[in-house]
């Protein structure tokens, strides 16, 4: 089973065409960082959505989000504008969700902290399930 699942920080805004046959397709880059200080290593993956999901992810992930995706590994070859073959592995995405682990809750995202659901009055005043 070829299957992959990424998070990190998405490296550019995704950017939305449509193929010939009028399907959405986005592309964007997605950073996966390990280690740390002097240990650091990112790898950029790139990422590939169709249809439906295209135009979601299109509308709502921006670059620096915090991303997770999954899907599978995809290989290609393509000839450079030098001449040379070259190989391309990308992530064809079945799935793409914003990851809320390390979600910077001052940004215009409209995440609520716990806390500001803790202060609720709405919430304050009920009794506890």
């Amino acid at each position: 089973m070829n299957t992959i699942t990424i998070s990190g920080n998405v490296g550019r805004d995704p950017e939305l065409k449509y193929s010939a046959n009028g399907t959405a397709v986005v592309k964007f880059s997605v950073a996966d960082t390990t280690g740390k200080d002097d240990n650091k290593k990112t790898v950029w993956h790139d990422v590939v959505v169709f249809k439906e999901q295209a135009e979601h992810v299109a509308a709502s992930v921006k670059k620096g989000s915090r991303v997770i995706v999954t899907g599978r590994l995809d290989k290609s070859e393509y000839t450079g504008k030098d001449g040379t073959k070259k190989q391309r592995v990308e992530v064809i995405a079945d799935d793409v969700s914003i990851s809320l682990r390390w979600s910077a809750y001052g940004d215009d995202t409209n995440v609520n902290t716990a806390k500001d659901l803790l202060n609720a009055t709405d919430v304050a005043d009920e009794e506890p399930f």
